[in-house]
């Protein structure tokens, strides 16, 4: 009996090695999962359905115990049934908090990007007006600010 014990034991080492390297692989994947989200970067965005509409993150700042992330979302599809209007529109200042706009952003495009004309005047008004910041994924706000073609 006293032969069998060193194996059993063995086995059982085993066994919670493998367990323990499982989780930490587990973990380590979680961590990963969010974006590094930096000032200058350009991301497509995580949609159901295809679509142009790109984020360019302009301005990151803390904001009552939170971070708030400033983006400008451009090449955004125009509606189709709006005749004779520009094919593709932008929104040149609107605030998320941080982790909130982690889950939206899919891919990396482009680094060192300037924010587009106008974010600073929209920056400007939301500062002065004490605004407030999105806590609903991008798409969800295109759809309740442009309707729900985009």
């Amino acid at each position: 009996m006293h032969k069998l014990a060193p194996s059993y034991l063995e086995a059982w080492r085993a066994c919670l090695w493998s367990l323990t390297f499982s989780l930490s692989a587990i973990v380590t994947v979680g961590a990963q999962s969010q974006p590094d989200l930096a000032e200058g970067q350009e991301w497509s965005i995580k949609s159901a359905s295809p679509t142009t509409a790109k984020i360019v993150i302009d301005r990151i700042e803390p904001w009552k115990n939170q971070t708030v992330v400033h983006i400008s979302i451009i090449d955004i599809p125009a509606s189709s049934s709006e005749p004779g209007t520009n094919p593709v529109t932008r929104i040149a200042h609107i605030p998320f908090e941080k982790t909130v706009l982690a889950t939206s952003v899919d891919k990396l495009l482009a680094t060192g990007i300037s924010p587009p004309p106008n974010f600073e005047i929209g920056y400007k008004q939301w500062k002065e007006n004490n605004g407030g910041i999105y806590t609903i994924s991008v798409m969800q706000v295109l759809g309740t600010r442009l309707g729900p073609a985009n």
